[in-house]
């Protein structure tokens, strides 16, 4: 859910382009609010893109949702996806990719710009590093030869 959430479930500040993660939401027979998966607040900071693209749609303390429907509720899954999300894909010529792939996305282009993997656990929110290494272990670049060289490394300083 996006900051300000009945006032209480986020908290974002563009200028710090910082975005505080408190609850989550949940549509199982209607939306739900809960905790997060960790039961952790946690902060998360946004690319200065990011944060100029919502500053011109958002006050800096917004205490409403702010993508709705037309009356102002909560957009449900289903609907966003058909009304908003595939054609938006469409219209930039790339493939019907749900959501959530684009969390896999971001950890994948972290993994490749050689973020250290605690970076990318804590940026993703996952409860733990295995978490992270389950999920994306197979992205992180194969680093044998890398430590057998530095082994080597340190033995020829050694003798």
């Amino acid at each position: 859910m996006w900051p300000g959430h009945r006032g209480k479930s986020s908290k974002c500040t563009l200028q710090r382009r910082r975005l505080e993660i408190r609850e989550s939401a949940s549509e199982v027979g209607g939306i739900h609010y809960g905790p997060t998966k960790t039961y952790a607040a946690r902060w998360v900071p946004l690319p200065s893109f990011l944060a100029d693209v919502l500053a011109a749609l958002v006050p800096e303390q917004p205490d409403e949702l702010v993508f709705t429907t037309s009356t102002g509720k909560p957009l449900r899954n289903a609907n966003f996806r058909q009304k908003v999300w595939l054609p938006a894909l469409e219209r930039a010529g790339l493939p019907a990719i749900r959501i959530h792939d684009l969390r896999h996305t971001c950890a994948a282009l972290l993994i490749s710009q050689g973020h250290s993997p605690k970076s990318i656990h804590t940026h993703l929110g996952h409860s733990s590093i295995t978490v992270t290494f389950d999920t994306y272990g197979h992205l992180f670049p194969d680093e044998a030869d890398k430590i057998a060289a530095s082994l080597d490394a340190l033995w020829a300083g050694a003798s």
